[in-house]
């Protein structure tokens, strides 16, 4: 690798990291990630096991323990998708540059992955998905690492990678079937005996694991298949007609802003190509299957395409090796005297689309902020003791979360499967249509000191000025703060005659 090759990808690496890092720790949890952080702070094996949720069991475990380093507690927990987050950066520039065989794949599979919104925004959110996207695409490299070697010691590795996933990463499960599919379809073309063997005994090994990780560790924490939530999520129809628009509208969604406008379809049509080829041929299969089981699952009522971090592990892969594809033919285009001119134009046509594909002074910002943490902090020491709290029920985790008393979950079928007890009676639950009979109540009930608090998250203009409209109905606000996504007010007794 040649000293200019290195400085590039060195200053691709860095600003990804850059834009990761910035405002890591700068806003409080969200309720998404609150009912993550809520593991560290309960007690017990039997309430960690409850919220930990769906989370993967391993990734949990680092959560809890970045939990005890000094310091901001929000950026010690958010160093764990972080780091997930700078590992995808490494492993994209190896399978790129072992997809491409050169160095530009590596730069470009880079250079997606680096700048790819929606892995910057879950490098700084107390999620699993950074970890799921960097296990991806280091088991597909794994894969491609065998087919290119033919190495037991590569088969040893890449089902160490797929097992031990599992505990970090959820999609492993999904991984298996095309990885081993492409490989002993590959096996079987080349008439190996000794090498099916090694991959049947894998596959064996590998599909008991999964199928004991599914039953022992994620399949009892499922959600219920009642779940409104999980029910009202986008599948796609039966058909494959009706489902192949559908599902490149999905990933167009996520792709288009990484890769370009024009680049997407280009990639896409990139990598069809390049997995024609000899040398990449079982890795663009594999590539080709996962996509259609996730396709064919989703058919089924498993996995929703609704919202894009359900697929962050599907979309940050492809993107990667979309860039390495590109980056295959222009090197290839570039060895032919007639095609180098049309390399070079193209080259400069798909960066000019991925600059202006990106929104640059944005990207760095966090985004679902709802920085009610503070608020519920602030609550608690200045409250009385007779004061109530009407809290609203978008903020339920977070009050969870930064509450002083140690939280107690119960066990609910819902989304996560459980909801944080309030066990203190003057903590209301209200949510956007009774938070005026709520707030009259306590005020009524409060004759001497009616002193009133409201917090409420994830508010947009719309809804703010619902419950602002709401609550003047009934009360006066005698101090206000505010937090991006979030309100804390102290609501007085309207004078007579208000």
């Amino acid at each position: 690798m040649t000293l200019a090759w290195r400085v590039l990808a060195l200053a691709l690496a860095l600003g990804g990291v850059a834009f990761r890092w910035s405002e890591l720790g700068t806003w409080g949890l969200s309720n998404d990630e609150a009912w993550v952080g809520l593991a560290t702070r309960v007690e017990g094996l039997e309430q960690f096991w409850l919220a930990i949720a769906m989370t993967p069991v391993g990734w949990a475990a680092l959560v809890k323990l970045a939990s005890v380093a000094p310091g901001d507690g929000e950026l010690a927990l958010r160093t764990v998708p972080f780091a997930f987050g700078c590992l995808t950066l490494w492993g994209a520039f190896r399978a790129g540059r072992r997809f491409a065989g050169h160095e530009l794949g590596g730069i470009l599979a880079l250079a997606v992955v680096a700048f790819e919104p929606l892995g910057v925004s879950y490098a700084k959110l107390l999620k699993q998905y950074t970890a799921e996207a960097f296990f991806c695409i280091l088991a597909i490299d794994c894969a491609a690492a065998f087919a290119e070697r033919r190495r037991r010691r590569d088969l040893v590795v890449l089902a160490l990678v797929l097992t031990g996933g599992l505990a970090f990463a959820n999609s492993q499960l999904f991984l298996a079937p095309p990885i081993f599919a492409a490989l002993l379809l590959d096996a079987l073309r080349r008439g190996d005996r000794r090498q099916l063997r090694d991959l049947v005994l894998a596959t064996t090994v590998v599909g008991v694991v999964d199928l004991l990780h599914y039953r022992l560790v994620l399949g009892p924490r499922l959600p219920s298949a009642l779940d409104e939530y999980w029910g009202a999520q986008i599948y796609l129809p039966l058909h494959p007609t009706d489902a192949a628009p559908i599902l490149w509208a999905r990933l167009r969604w996520t792709l288009g802003p990484a890769l370009g406008q024009y680049a997407f379809p280009a990639g896409m049509a990139c990598l069809a190509v390049a997995s024609t080829l000899p040398s990449q041929r079982t890795t663009g299969l594999l590539l080709a299957l996962l996509v259609l089981e996730l396709a064919v699952l989703s058919m089924l009522g498993v996995v929703a395409v609704s919202q894009p971090r359900i697929l962050i592990f599907l979309t940050t892969t492809l993107g990667a090796f979309a860039g390495a594809a590109m980056a295959l033919l222009l090197v290839r285009a570039a060895a032919s005297r007639i095609l180098a001119p049309v390399a070079a134009v193209g080259l400069a046509f798909l960066a000019h689309d991925f600059v202006r594909a990106h929104a640059w002074h944005a990207l760095s910002r966090s985004t679902q902020v709802e920085d009610a943490g503070p608020l519920v902090r602030e609550f608690e020491r200045e409250r009385q003791p007779t004061d109530v709290l009407l809290l609203h029920q978008t903020t339920l985790f977070i009050y969870g979360y930064y509450q002083a008393a140690t939280p107690v979950l119960l066990r609910m079928p819902l989304s996560v499967g459980y909801v944080p007890c309030l066990a203190d009676p003057r903590v209301v639950l209200v949510n956007d249509p009774d938070v005026e009979a709520r707030a009259r109540e306590a005020l009524e009930a409060l004759e001497r000191s009616p002193r009133v608090w409201l917090v409420a998250s994830r508010l947009r203009p719309p809804r703010e000025k619902r419950i602002r409209d709401s609550v003047a109905r009934v009360a006066s606000p005698v101090l206000e703060r505010r937090r991006p996504g979030a309100l804390l007010m102290l609501l007085g007794r309207r004078p007579a005659g208000g």
